[in-house]
């Protein structure tokens, strides 16, 4: 979710283009506080001691340039992966 513009992966959202399920309950819980969120410009690599050498969260795309997913790179190696954790030891 970014600004106004939000996305799902599922098959009802990546397919059909709806408002799925899974959207809706994500306004649910943003309007009533229940769920923290974070800016996609933000650094959780500020938290490691990579040196720098991870940067992230990046925002993708689907095929449609929808917003579906964020990832971390390695600037070494450029390996990309949406679990930050897996790029502890990958160079």
């Amino acid at each position: 979710m970014t600004d106004d513009r939000m996305a799902c992966t599922c098959p009802h959202h990546v397919h059909r283009h709806a408002h799925c399920k899974h959207m809706a309950a994500v306004e649910d819980a943003t309007a009533d506080g229940s769920l923290d969120t974070f800016s996609a410009d933000d650094d959780a690599s500020d938290e490691s001691d990579d040196g720098g050498r991870i940067t992230g969260p990046h925002v993708g795309q689907d095929k449609y340039g929808n917003i579906d997913h964020r990832y971390w790179r390695c600037k070494h190696c450029r390996t990309e992966t949406t679990d930050k954790r897996a790029l502890e030891y990958c160079c």
